[in-house]
């Protein structure tokens, strides 16, 4: 159970890395105010709950597939190679925040609503890795979804309070696509 924990905390951390550092320009453009960015981030934390809901049942579809682990397995090393080709980290995610960037900010629930937007926009990638997670009893996914959440909380205090030292980080696509392909590993050999 704990290890599940670890799992969870481990992959949102490596998948996360790249949605915070989308979303502080977003959140930038729209509010400067703490209670604007409280809402932002709010936003932000229900779509990360909404990807692990999907991501459960992409489990359960995945789980119905003989050869459920090396499925899973392949989907992380494709999503860490389309992730180190940067296919899927700001080609997209550009046209997204333009749209949402035009968007009025004047109300609170407004903001929250961007923020969900920019979250589910950031997350869909991120369904792939949790779903190994998943795979297996209930007991594990408390514990991971639990990680999962810790993490996202980190993630959200980082982006609130440490926006401008994240957004120097170097090689955060190399970094999220090595932890990416750490974990489909993990997914062959069992230990996910």
């Amino acid at each position: 159970m704990l290890k599940y924990f670890f799992l969870g905390l481990f992959i949102k951390i490596i998948t996360g890395l790249d949605d915070t550092i989308t979303h502080i320009p977003i959140l930038a453009s729209l509010t400067k105010r703490k209670t604007g960015r409280t809402a932002f981030a709010t936003g932000i934390f229900i779509a990360i709950i909404t990807g692990i809901i999907l991501s459960i049942f992409l489990a359960k579809g995945i789980k119905k597939i003989s050869y459920s682990k090396y499925i899973s397995a392949g989907l992380i090393f494709l999503l860490a190679i389309l992730i180190y080709f940067d296919v899927i980290i700001h080609k997209p995610r550009k046209k997204a925040e333009e749209k949402i960037q035009k968007i009025s900010a004047k109300r609170l629930t407004t903001i929250l609503g961007i923020g969900f937007a920019a979250g589910i926009a950031t997350v869909l990638d991120d369904v792939i890795a949790f779903a190994p997670l998943f795979l297996k009893n209930n007991t594990n996914n408390i514990a991971a979804i639990t990680g999962i959440l810790t993490a996202a909380i980190l993630e959200i205090l980082m982006l609130l309070y440490a926006s401008k030292k994240i957004i120097k980080l170097k090689n955060k696509e190399k970094i999220a696509s090595i932890g990416l392909a750490i974990l489909g590993v993990l997914t062959l050999i069992g230990v996910v």
